[in-house]
C-alpha cells in the first residue's frame, strides 16, 4: 500500500481529517477493531463512486507505540491501495475470523464469548463491502457477466476443486479399504451406514476428480494463447513464454506483422504488434513490479515509442521500463502520439 501522508508532515489528527474531512468515506470500524492497533484506523470510498480504494492510518516503522504516540523510529502514515488489491492482505489478517466463520459449530471462542458470532458477522459484511466495492468498477466498465465472471474464478471454483480434491482423497481412502470390485460399494455402504448410491459416488469420485482435471487442461490449451518472444531472451522457453503470454493477455495480437519503428536488439526481442497500439514491446512495468508478484501483475505491452522515450534497462533477460501506470484501471496510461509513430490507432481516433 502506498504512503500518501505521514508525519512529520502531518499530527495525527490532520492524518485524521485528510481522510475524513477531504474523502468520502466511510470507517471499517469492524475490521479494525479485530486487527488495529491503538489509534489505528481503516477506511473506505463511500459505494457508487468513480474509485474503489482502502486507506489505512496505522504506525509504520520498528518498535512499539502507544495510542497517538508513536515510539521512537516508528511514525503515523496513511496508506492508499485499491480495494480489489487489499482484498488479499484482509484476508490474511482476517484468517481467525474466516476459519471461525468456516466452523461456527466447533469454534470455542464461541462457546467462550456469547456474541463473538455477531462480531464476526460483522466484520464479514465490511469484508464483502470491500471486495464489491473493487468489483463493482468492474461491473460499470463491462457488465454484470464479467463481475459474475471474477467471483467464479476467485471464489466458486477455488472452493469447488477443494471439494473435489477432498472427494478424491476420500475416494482413494475407500479404494484402498472396500478394493475396486463390484461389492465394493455394498461392503462400504454397510460399514459406514450411507445408502448404495452415496457409496458409489464416493468411490467414483477420484476417478471424475482426475478427468476433471484432465479436462480443465485440455481447455486451457484450447482457450489460452500461448505468446512467445520472437528473439532469444536467455530466458527458459517456459519462463519466456510465460512472461509473453501474461503481456499479451488482454491484447488483440497481429501476428507477423514488422514495425514500423527500428528496434534496438534489446527490445526486438520481445517485440509484438498489437491492434490498436501497433507496434509494442513486452516490458515489466517499474512501478507495478513485486519479485515475487505474478507476471500478470506487472508484465504490460507498450508501444515501442514510448519505451524508447521512458528508457529501460535489461534485468534477468526482461525489459524493465519506468512507464506511466495507473493501479486503477490497472495498465499503463498510454501516450496517443507515441501510439501514432508506433503505427496504432489511438481511442482518440475513433471518437466522434
Amino acid at each position: 500500500m502506498p504512503t500518501i501522508y505521514r508525519e512529520p508532515d502531518y499530527v495525527y489528527e490532520d492524518l485524521v481529517d485528510l481522510v475524513e474531512g477531504q474523502l468520502r468515506v466511510v470507517e471499517l470500524t469492524a475490521i479494525n477493531a479485530e486487527i488495529g492497533g491503538p489509534g489505528e484506523r481503516l477506511w473506505m470510498t463511500e459505494p457508487g463512486l468513480a474509485v474503489s480504494e482502502v486507506y489505512r492510518l496505522w504506525h509504520k516503522g520498528k518498535g512499539k507505540g502507544t495510542d497517538k504516540a508513536p515510539a521512537e523510529g516508528r511514525y503515523w502514515a496513511v496508506d492508499r491501495d485499491d480495494a480489489w488489491d487489499a482484498m488479499p492482505r484482509l484476508r490474511e489478517a482476517l484468517a481467525g475470523v474466516l476459519a471461525r466463520l468456516t466452523r461456527p459449530g466447533s469454534a470455542s471462542e464461541y462457546a467462550l464469548e456469547p456474541g463473538r458470532e455477531e462480531r464476526d458477522l460483522a466484520v464479514l459484511a465490511e469484508l464483502e463491502a470491500v471486495w464489491l466495492s473493487g468489483l463493482s468498477l468492474l461491473g460499470e466498465a463491462y457488465g454484470p457477466r464479467a463481475v459474475e465472471r471474477e467471483l467464479n474464478h476467485e471464489l466458486f471454483i477455488p472452493i469447488q476443486a477443494e471439494l473435489a480434491r477432498a472427494g478424491a482423497l476420500r475416494s482413494r481412502m475407500l479404494q484402498e479399504r472396500y478394493g475396486t470390485g463390484p461389492d465394493a460399494a455394498a461392503r462400504a455402504a454397510t460399514e459406514l451406514g450411507w445408502d448404495i448410491g452415496k457409496a458409489r459416488r464416493a468411490l467414483a469420485a477420484g476417478d471424475e476428480y482426475r478427468q476433471w482435471v484432465r479436462d480443465g487442461a485440455a481447455h486451457a490449451r484450447d482457450r489460452i494463447a500461448v505468446r512467445r518472444p520472437p528473439g532469444e531472451t536467455g530466458l527458459p522457453d517456459v519462463l519466456a513464454a510465460t512472461l509473453m503470454t501474461a503481456a499479451c493477455a488482454y491484447e488483440d495480437v497481429v501476428p507477423g506483422r514488422p514495425s514500423p519503428l527500428p528496434l534496438p536488439d534489446e527490445l526486438a526481442r520481445w517485440y509484438v504488434f498489437v491492434q490498436g497500439l501497433g507496434a509494442c514491446v513486452a516490458v515489466a512495468v517499474e512501478d507495478a513490479y513485486t519479485p515475487d508478484g505474478s507476471p500478470r501483475d506487472y508484465m504490460r505491452v507498450a508501444p515501442v515509442a514510448m519505451v524508447v522515450q521512458a528508457g529501460w534497462t535489461v534485468r534477468d533477460g526482461v525489459i524493465f521500463s519506468p512507464l506511466p501506470y495507473a493501479e486503477y484501471p490497472d495498465g499503463i496510461e498510454y501516450d496517443e502520439e507515441a501510439v501514432r509513430a508506433s503505427g496504432g490507432t489511438p481511442l482518440s481516433d475513433g471518437s466522434p
